[in-house]
């Protein structure tokens, strides 16, 4: 079971809300009216009581999992235990039942005054408060347990997206607004790659099918070529695998998602992505290339790499991944710059890079390539690294 909890100004707007969803049904409260306007009218009775009271509406919703069903009358039961446990054991509110989503859920509305004494009920905690008794609902309902939210995989929106979301709900319901609100990109890019990920893709075939639909993707390495994670893009907003959720993180979509990566098959063709990412809707040629040169002769790695030093080894790994694009020289080696920019490498570290090329360059040629490189890579950091590689 999933909890979610807010709090407002105003019982009309959710009541209006609440009642016009599809298949809504009042199941409960302590309550006389049946419909918004009347159920509004009622709760002014607590209001009266502590004029002075801002946000006074509690809103919260408790959602099954898609394959569990709970009737009415234990919908109903949840629900006052709940608020009762979470200190509104003497508040109005009503329980509402919708049907409009795949997961069975509810809706209660309280008046956070109590009726006894006037005052606001305490709200210390009540995130946490709210979690641990739903975690005690499970147990005592034979539900399915969920995990609790510093264990889960991928992260909520914030509480101040969920609230921006109600409120353009409420005001496309009341006319005020003429489209619906739009999901966080956040939780899009999440549903994104939970789609891209249902059949255990291999590392490079995620990171192509999420820039195909537009995501760009940052695949971090190390001097000695360890991974140091993972990042996302998408529609102009930057998330890290760790600000998405556990599962979201380079090792978490192999432990989570069944992601297959195995450095000597597909290191080559994510560097090929990194540096050619394939295009939005149109499928690229690249990986494919790459993956059936592969096939053709799996045994074919970057030769003498024993011999070569770490600076060799990266450059030959890099050119590598551009071999199949035609590039000239000048060409790939500006790629490579502008790549290693984009990792935010080292500036001594790209210039020994570069300097293992195939190229011998003079002074003056090599700075001009950092130059157009940098030109290219758009970084906001662009400056500093201009007078380190320049030097």
């Amino acid at each position: 079971m999933i909890g979610n909890q807010t709090k407002g100004r105003g019982f009309r707007g959710l009541l209006n809300y609440l009642q016009s969803q599809q298949g809504a049904k009042l199941i409960g409260g302590n309550m006389g009216g049946q419909n918004a306007r009347a159920l509004a009218l009622e709760f002014k009775i607590s209001r009266q009581l502590n004029l002075e009271a801002d946000r006074v509406v509690y809103h919260a919703s408790l959602s099954l999992p898609h394959n569990e069903r709970l009737d009415d009358a234990t919908w109903n039961e949840i629900a006052n235990r709940y608020l009762e446990e979470m200190g509104f054991d003497s508040n109005q509110y009503v329980v509402y039942r919708h049907s409009n989503t795949e997961h069975n859920h509810i809706h209660i509305c309280a008046s956070r005054i109590r009726l006894d004494n006037g005052k606001i009920v305490h709200d210390s905690w009540d995130y946490k408060r709210s979690e641990n008794i739903i975690r005690r609902f499970e147990l005592d309902y034979g539900l399915q347990q969920t995990q609790s939210s510093h264990e889960k995989l991928s992260r909520n929106p914030s509480i101040g997206q969920q609230r921006r979301l109600e409120r353009e709900q409420l005001e496309y319901i009341n006319g005020d607004r003429s489209s619906p609100q739009k999901r966080p990109i956040k939780q899009q890019l999440q549903e994104l790659i939970d789609r891209a990920t249902v059949d255990q893709p291999t590392m490079p075939q995620l990171i192509e099918r999420l820039q195909i639909e537009g995501v760009k993707v940052r695949h971090g390495l190390t001097r000695n070529g360890k991974s140091k994670g993972i990042s996302y893009a998408m529609k102009g907003q930057q998330f890290s695998g760790t600000n998405l959720g556990a599962a979201y993180t380079f090792p978490g979509l192999q432990k989570h998602k069944g992601v297959n990566y195995q450095p000597k098959r597909d290191d080559q063709s994510i560097i090929a992505l990194l540096l050619n990412p394939a295009k939005p809707i149109q499928q690229s040629k690249l990986v494919e290339s790459v993956q059936l040169k592969q096939q053709e002769n799996p045994s074919v790695e970057p030769q003498n790499q024993t011999d070569l030093n770490q600076w060799q080894q990266r450059y030959q790994q890099l050119s590598l991944a551009l071999k199949l694009t035609a590039l000239s020289p000048n060409d790939r080696d500006r790629k490579i710059i502008r790549h290693l920019i984009n990792q935010e490498q080292p500036a001594s570290d790209i210039k020994d890079i570069i300097k293992k090329g195939s190229i011998q360059r003079t002074i003056a040629e090599f700075k001009q390539l950092v130059e157009l490189a940098i030109d290219d890579s758009k970084k906001q950091e662009q400056k500093t690294i201009r007078r380190g590689l320049s030097r």
